[in-house]
């Protein structure tokens, strides 16, 4: 699944480590996620990275509104 979870880290100055703790999603969980190493993002996971980064999900996870 494409996304720009790493962009949005990386703009909002957040180590992995630090995106973590401000979502409780496991740091190698976000890495398989920023890496596209998975197909099957949860959405709970996706709601939560979403609003710690302050972006649109649509946005973070590259899908188009219709």
């Amino acid at each position: 699944m494409e996304n720009k979870v790493w962009y949005y880290r990386d703009k909002a100055n957040l180590s992995v480590n630090q995106l973590s703790r401000k979502t409780g999603i496991t740091p190698s969980e976000i890495t398989k996620i920023e890496n596209d190493q998975t197909n099957d993002v949860m959405l709970s996971n996706a709601i939560r990275l979403s609003n710690s980064l302050n972006v649109d999900i649509y946005e973070l996870f590259c899908i188009s509104k219709r």
